[in-house]
């Protein structure tokens, strides 16, 4: 079983959002972790520790700035509520694109909030925050 660090240790944002979709994406909760941001694809020419050569290369956008880590639905009943999480380390701060996009979502009557822990992710699937 995995054991949740002391909460004066700082969780590193990935681990943080690992160990939601590990506790939370099961049963009426499904999610997925969610990119943002641009990458480039193309053909692999070289590639070394520290250098990857693409050609020929492109832009690749992926979700738009702001969109929350993790992505998904909790089912109630017969109908399916949005939901999103930013999964975000003790110290640190949301954007706010980030905010902005908490907002749509609890606007158009989705869950969405920021998660410092596992137990705030909780919160914001069960609709108290």
């Amino acid at each position: 079983m995995k054991m949740n660090p002391p909460k004066d240790l700082p969780v590193h944002e990935a681990q943080l959002t690992n160990d939601i979709l590990s506790a939370h994406s099961h049963g009426h909760t499904r999610l997925m972790r969610i990119n943002a941001g641009m990458a480039y694809q193309g053909k692999v020419i070289e590639r070394t520790p520290g250098r990857l050569i693409l050609a020929p290369w492109y832009p690749i956008r992926l979700a738009v700035e702001g969109v929350s880590d993790l992505l998904g639905w909790t089912q109630f009943h017969d109908v399916a509520i949005f939901t999103a999480i930013e999964a975000k380390g003790a110290h640190a701060r949301t954007t706010p694109e980030q905010l902005a996009f908490i907002d749509v979502v609890r606007r158009a009557g989705g869950r969405a909030g920021i998660a410092r822990s596992v137990e705030d992710a909780g919160a914001i699937i069960r609709g108290e925050v």
